[in-house]
């Protein structure tokens, strides 16, 4: 009996002495949770350094954080088994045991400072320096079990690789670097992951006394503790012997290192628009270098004549992601105005708009590439535009204008599509400018009277690229699509391509005339009004690539224009990226046909027409009237004077083909002295008088206001365009007669002040008349 109750006894103690511990863990935990709910430790808002990343995720571009600090957060991928293995071994080898306190270090600590009667050791883990860093106290006792306390809180809402993550990043390295990354960067310019065991040991070992084991303070004890803890991991194994040895033997040196500042107009850019720490950008640091290394090359020969900087953008057309963007030569060069970013900066296009134009004006019918048109001087009322060469051509193709880039004919096709539908269409496109200023525009909009970016002339020649549909150009990573818009149908675009692909162009610079490593690409050219820029934009199907060259400053310089200083860039970087790129090119689009046209007018050919091409066509949509670059006319048989079907005699005349040829065409060959078939002298005795093709008078513009300086004997000049077949105009000054001349001939005259009626008239008695003021300052 009494061993039984001796046992039921010993049972009971022994269900206690189990019980109790298991009690009172249960109570301390719910206490735990109950002061967490109350007095909750929240992570501190950390101020990180702005950080921009590449399309690999390698950094382009760092920035100081609020408090100026270099504070630049490693992502948990960043963290090596090296650089884990090094820290946990040093600073906590129980790290991933303990609960954010080991209490056999603290039972430690507490023995060796009752001991030896002062403070020799914290016993602090890295969840406790984490929390000491986010939450600076004096080193108290009492603060020491607050931070104990925080620390259980810690690992109770953060898991263990968060918490090492925050210590990683957190940790002093002296001055204003804190973090591994910003120290491997400062101190090797390289990135944690590619840090040697070596460096490893350093960046372990600094953060003990930051400011005196600085590299650049104290070498040689940095060393020597480098060299210690490298020992004590080889003792322990943590490494292998022969890593041991390599990391010991490995030379010590110090230079400090700039953080990375690649990209620095885009990295400006993106850090204005973006709050989030890290960004992640489309950039290829490939492609990124290879473009500044080519514009650093490049820009000391622009730099000789006195061009002091140049703009790039690459733009992966699949993706419309900008693959590199180079807003300057040189940043920090402020002698030239380095931190001006060219891919905003707004100039004036020159001719580079002029491919949209044709490309609008194709969909619309008005044109197709064999159609030919006038290129001769022409005056749209008080506006002259002149040739880039100062010379004209007469008669030529579309394709040929487009390729020879001639002004007049441009600015023809624009006032016949319309300035206000052209501007829309552009505003539509992403061109703010325009958008803002379309009410103000004219016809000089096509040969650059307006403003533009590299960004948006770069996203306008990658429609081009993608069957005509304009989409925004993509800089953030995984960024989403916006919705597109359409410049032109994907015929239209195939057929601006298949232009500008051609060689026999003037804006192929001279010395790439025999040249065997030529691009295949499409591209254009422009020059700005006073040579202020020059612009080459080209594409293939892998890529856009635009280039501006100039001064900031807006100077213009008269060698500048864009084949012989921008081009060469353009050709230079799509043969630098020619490794990424594949062999495909542009094929015909199924709303694309052939068809037969007269090689005179680019229409169908009609019986009389002897020479015929194919041409590219949109059906249903580009103009089917049958060619008429030839016209029958009535005419004695000497072919002497010409009747019209009122004045035809009943005998004795015959039927003659004579060119079609516009007024103005037959004034400029008349001009140049260029030999034309003309139709005879109409009959003078033709009762009739033609209600159409008056005189076309060009060399004043109605309702214009003259100003005549006073005092002076400045005159006047009357000049008219006529048809074919007219010999006489009578000039006319108030409906009084003033002078007969021939349909070619200049006339002057010294007005008075005040307005005047000019009237001519033809000798088929049809007239034309217009208005205008005189006044004298």
């Amino acid at each position: 009996m009494k061993i039984r109750f001796i046992s039921f006894i010993s049972h009971k103690w022994l269900r206690l002495i189990l019980l109790w511990p298991a009690l009172v863990f249960l109570l301390s935990f719910f206490v735990f949770l109950l002061i967490d709910r109350i007095f909750p430790f929240r992570v501190p808002e950390v101020s990180w350094s702005k950080v921009v990343y590449a399309s690999d995720s390698t950094l382009l571009h760092a920035f100081l954080s609020k408090d100026d600090k270099w504070r630049i957060p490693v992502r948990l991928d960043e963290i090596t088994p090296g650089l884990e293995k090094a820290f946990i071994f040093k600073e906590d080898r129980l790290f991933y045991y303990h609960p954010g306190v080991n209490p056999f270090s603290v039972c430690r600590a507490v023995f060796n400072n009752i001991t030896k009667g002062r403070r020799t050791s914290g016993a602090s883990t890295i969840t406790m320096q984490v929390v000491r860093l986010l939450d600076p106290a004096p080193r108290t006792y009492k603060a020491k079990i607050r931070e104990m306390f925080r620390s259980l809180q810690l690992e109770w809402h953060l898991d263990k690789k968060e918490i090492l993550q925050l210590y990683i990043n957190l940790l002093p390295y002296g001055g204003n670097i804190e973090g591994v990354k910003a120290a491997s960067l400062y101190y090797f310019a390289e990135e944690p992951r590619e840090l040697s065991l070596a460096q490893i040991a350093m960046l372990t070992v600094i953060p003990n006394d930051p400011n005196a084991l600085r590299p650049d303070e104290n070498a040689d004890l940095l060393r020597l503790k480098r060299d210690f803890w490298l020992k004590k991991m080889g003792r322990k194994a943590l490494f292998s012997p022969a890593v041991i040895a390599d990391a010991l033997n490995e030379p010590f040196s110090f230079q400090r290192y700039p953080i990375v500042r690649k990209a620095p107009h885009l990295s400006y850019r993106l850090k204005k628009i973006n709050a989030v720490s890290e960004i992640y950008t489309t950039i290829n640091p490939s492609i990124q270098h290879r473009v500044e290394t080519l514009s650093a090359a490049y820009v000391r020969r622009l730099r000789s004549f006195q061009i002091g900087n140049l703009a790039v953008v690459v733009v992966n057309n699949r993706t419309t992601e900008v693959e590199a963007y180079l807003g300057s030569a040189g940043f920090d060069e402020d002698a030239w105005q380095g931190q001006v970013d060219g891919v905003q900066a707004l100039r004036s296009p020159g001719s580079a708009l002029k491919p949209a134009l044709y490309a609008m004006a194709f969909d619309q019918g008005l044109i197709t590439p064999k159609m030919v048109v006038t290129d001769v001087p022409q005056n749209f009322s008080g506006y002259r535009p002149e040739n880039y060469d100062e010379t004209y051509r007469g008669k030529v193709s579309i394709e040929q204008a487009l390729s020879l880039s001639l002004n007049v004919p441009a600015v023809e096709l624009l006032n016949t599509y319309g300035v206000d539908r052209f501007n829309n269409k552009l505003a539509k496109s992403g061109f703010r400018w325009i958008a803002s200023n379309k009410v103000k525009l004219g016809l000089s909009t096509i040969l650059g009277g307006c403003g533009t970016t590299l960004e948006e002339l770069t996203t306008l020649y990658a429609a081009f690229a993608n069957e005509g549909i304009v989409q925004k150009l993509k800089y953030l990573k995984n960024e989403n699509s916006e919705v597109a818009d359409t410049l032109c149908s994907p015929g239209a675009a195939f057929v601006i391509t298949d232009i500008l692909t051609r060689l026999q162009r003037p804006d192929l610079p001279n010395h790439y005339q025999m040249a065997a490593n030529l691009p295949k690409i499409a591209w254009k050219t422009g020059t700005s009004y006073g040579r202020r820029d020059g612009w080459a934009v080209g594409y293939n199907s892998n890529y856009t690539i635009g280039v501006w060259t100039g001064n900031f400053q807006g100077n213009g310089v008269p060698e500048l224009n864009g084949a012989e200083f921008a081009v060469p860039l353009l050709f230079n970087i799509f043969n630098a990226i020619q490794s990424l790129q594949n062999d495909d090119w542009f094929a015909p689009t199924p709303d694309l046909d052939y068809r037969l046209v007269c090689s005179e007018s680019g229409l169908p050919p009609d019986t009389f027409c002897v020479n015929r091409v194919i041409d590219y066509f949109l059906p249903g949509i580009s103009p089917s009237m049958r060619c008429n670059h030839l016209e029958k006319h009535f005419v004695n048989q000497n072919q002497t004077i010409s009747y019209c079907r009122n004045c035809i005699p009943e005998k004795g005349y015959r039927e003659v083909m004579y060119p079609f040829l516009p007024p103005e065409l037959i004034a400029w060959y008349s001009e140049m002295q260029i030999p034309f078939k003309a139709v005879p002298e109409h009959n003078p005795e033709c009762p009739s008088v033609k209600a159409t093709g008056a005189p076309t008078i060009t060399s004043l513009t109605d309702g214009a206001e003259y100003l005549i300086f006073n005092n002076r004997k400045q005159q006047l000049m009357l000049a008219c365009n006529t048809e074919n077949g007219v010999t006489k105009v009578y000039w006319y000054l108030n409906d009084k007669f003033y002078k007969t001349a021939s349909p070619n001939e200049k006339v002057f005259f010294f007005p008075d002040a005040g307005n005047y009626k000019i009237s001519c008239t033809d000798d088929r008695g049809r007239n034309s008349d217009m208005w205008v003021r005189v006044t004298f300052i």
